[in-house]
């Protein structure tokens, strides 16, 4: 009976620590949202961040969401991206920059790619999905395309 007892309890103790191991993530795992101002103050649900802003890097264009349902829907474009944090920022070279304003400063964060951004000192690389540089770039008009002469191409490989 004592045996029994035993290995029952032994496999509700293995069961119970295989389930707390699949709903944690790897240490170092970090949520992009969480490197970012909030929304709302948690305890009082005030409005922290008022506006947020995208500017693509390349043309200076920027757009900006300033009603609590824009601000909202943005921000909820970035919600829930794991990352994992390191320090090299180096290499790296910025396609949009997001600016959040709050009541008392702005702050900014960079996107390189879907999966790399900048927040302050620190890269973080997405470890599946990243933000949408789809949506991003059709918040903006299409990029002009350039027009090579035809003789420049045949030059420049003799």
């Amino acid at each position: 009976m004592k045996k029994t007892i035993s290995i029952f309890t032994a496999l509700l103790l293995t069961l119970g620590t295989l389930l707390l191991c699949a709903s944690c993530d790897a240490p170092g795992v970090k949520l992009l949202d969480e490197q970012l101002p909030p929304l709302a103050e948690k305890t009082t649900g005030y409005a922290v961040t008022t506006a947020i802003a995208v500017t693509r890097m390349t043309t200076g264009d920027t757009v900006e969401f300033s009603t609590p349902t824009e601000v909202s829907a943005f921000h909820q474009r970035l919600e829930g991206v794991k990352c994992i944090r390191d320090k090299k920022v180096s290499g790296y070279v910025a396609r949009y920059a997001v600016t959040f304003f709050t009541s008392d400063s702005a702050e900014t964060f960079y996107i390189c790619s879907d999966k790399d951004f900048i927040v302050g000192e620190y890269h973080y690389e997405a470890m599946r999905a990243g933000v949408d540089t789809v949506y991003l770039e059709s918040l903006f008009p299409p990029m002009p395309e350039i027009e090579v002469p035809e003789g420049a191409a045949s030059e420049a490989n003799p």
